[in-house]
């Protein structure tokens, strides 16, 4: 069960309100960005961010604000309140918002909520806010005649994932939550409730797990009856594990439906059956697997979908697929056979508005930019068809670019040293991290358990990929994994 700490926002302040009555604030901070940083800095990876004066207005009153919060980094952050139309969810998910949720929209347009799920699918939740039973809008000044367990049954009809469902009655009272109406909620399949209201005490996190998918807490933190840390260990869910994490992943470049490996992205060489190579790296415990279908873009073909469909079934391990990906229809046929996300290079050149499209209708954390880069004549150039062609770019501007646009994590697949296991390429790893936020998967060059300590070093570095030396077993993940452990990673 996931924590998300509530950042209530009205005036610029973080506040917290009784029963929802606007007269009735605590403010608890002039800065709600400086109250993220020290909830990022005690663990929290997740916030629930509400708009109060939108709320009420209908308008982004403190989107500036909100902006800051998200450039911070390294959190998923949902965004309620005054958002009502399609031009605003585009802002916010543009912003690097993880998920949108509609509140007063959705309970007087469900044309529009159907249209916006259809289009932005998981990205969008739905605030429920019940007084009596009953959906409140408006920032909870207006009542209507809608039932909320009804209207829940309703948006999971419609496609809706996620609902925020609060109790108003039990919100800043710090009197226990509605246990009740969550028990009856778990009851409606396919539907992921997050509880909101009332919550005060670490037992009441105890009991909500297994029951509901997340719980907000809000006053509880700011008056220090729940402390974030022990929060999150009740939970199950260490601070550590939520947080950007370092990552073993192993590359499976396909051609022809094997796999694949050459040096400096020539002299190709087939080394094994991808489905008995997928569960053997499932086995071996890497974090992801890359499959790369290295020839689909020169073939101007699109992914291998059967091939995937069979790795899928034989390994539980997230999988990461890139090749070919060049329309949103790619993304989602990858997605659909089992792709936890989707790595795009040269469809990304070739349209960089794939990767705005890809990342606000599927979200940023499933769209990886990858560049192929190499030095010409001392500056960092990306490459494609397979390392084969000089595009010209500035492999530096290109990354800032691709983070713009959407991208949530890179690929830097240094040609240089690829395949040649003397390291990674330090230099152009951090050439490449100075000009963005987003985590960087490192690939190209490793040879043994020490290349992998010495990237992890860099905080920007957030994962290290690798094909050859997994595949040899010059190196096993099992005593890799072990060596990083007692130096400290």
């Amino acid at each position: 069960m996931e924590i998300l700490v509530a950042i209530d926002i009205i005036n610029g302040e973080a506040v917290r309100l009784f029963q929802g009555d606007y007269e009735k604030k605590t403010v608890y901070g002039e800065n709600p960005v400086e109250i993220a940083k020290e909830f990022k800095s005690k663990g929290a990876t997740h916030l629930h961010i509400v708009d109060l004066d939108g709320a009420r207005a209908g308008t982004l009153a403190n989107y500036d604000t909100i902006a800051e919060i998200v450039k911070l980094g390294g959190l998923f952050v949902e965004v309620g309140g005054g958002i009502r139309d399609e031009e605003r969810i585009i802002r916010y998910l543009e912003l690097g918002v993880s998920r949108i949720i509609l509140g007063t929209a959705a309970a007087l347009n469900r044309s529009f909520l159907q249209d916006m799920v259809d289009k932005y699918g998981q990205r969008i939740a739905v605030g429920v806010d019940v007084k009596d039973g009953m959906v409140a809008i408006k920032g909870w000044k207006e009542i209507t005649n809608i039932d909320g367990i009804t209207f829940c049954r309703e948006l999971q009809s419609i496609g809706v994932k996620t609902v925020i469902y609060t109790d108003i009655s039990k919100d800043g009272m710090l009197e226990g939550t509605n246990m009740d109406i969550y028990k009856e909620l778990a009851t409606i399949d396919g539907l992921e409730v997050v509880a909101s209201g009332g919550i005060s005490s670490l037992d009441e996190l105890a009991q909500l797990k297994g029951t509901v998918t997340a719980a907000i807490v809000g006053k509880a933190i700011y008056t220090g009856m729940i402390d974030i840390e022990n929060a999150l260990k009740i939970t199950n869910t260490k601070a550590e594990d939520q947080m950007i994490s370092k990552k073993i992943i192993a590359c499976l470049d396909i051609k022809g439906g094997r796999v694949v490996k050459g040096k400096n992205f020539e002299g190709i060489k087939e080394v094994a059956d991808p489905v008995e190579m997928a569960r053997f790296y499932s086995e071996e415990g890497v974090d992801e697997l890359v499959f790369y279908d290295i020839t689909a873009s020169v073939e101007k073909r699109s992914i291998f979908t059967d091939l995937l469909k069979q790795v899928k079934a034989q390994t539980s391990v997230p999988l990461i697929v890139g090749g070919g990906i060049k329309s949103l229809e790619d993304i989602e046929s990858a997605i659909e056979y089992g792709a936890a996300k989707v790595s795009i290079n040269s469809g990304a050149i070739e349209n960089p508005e794939l990767l705005n499209e890809g990342a606000r209708k599927y979200g940023k954390q499933r769209i990886i930019l990858s560049m192929d880069v190499k030095r010409v004549n001392g500056e960092f150039r990306v490459f494609t068809r397979g390392g084969m062609e000089d595009t010209g770019i500035d492999a530096l501007e290109w990354a800032e670019e691709g983070e713009k646009r959407g991208a949530g994590e890179l690929v830097i697949n240094s040609i240089d040293t690829d395949g040649v296991k003397e390291g990674f390429d330090i230099e152009m790893l951090l050439g490449i991290a100075s000009r963005v936020q987003i985590p960087i998967i490192a690939s190209g060059g490793a040879g043994k358990e020490e290349d992998f300590a010495e990237i992890f070093k860099y905080p920007e570095i957030a994962a290290g990929l690798a094909a050859g030396v997994f595949h040899s077993k010059e190196v096993r993940i099992p005593s890799l994994k072990e060596y990083l452990k007692q130096n400290n990673i």
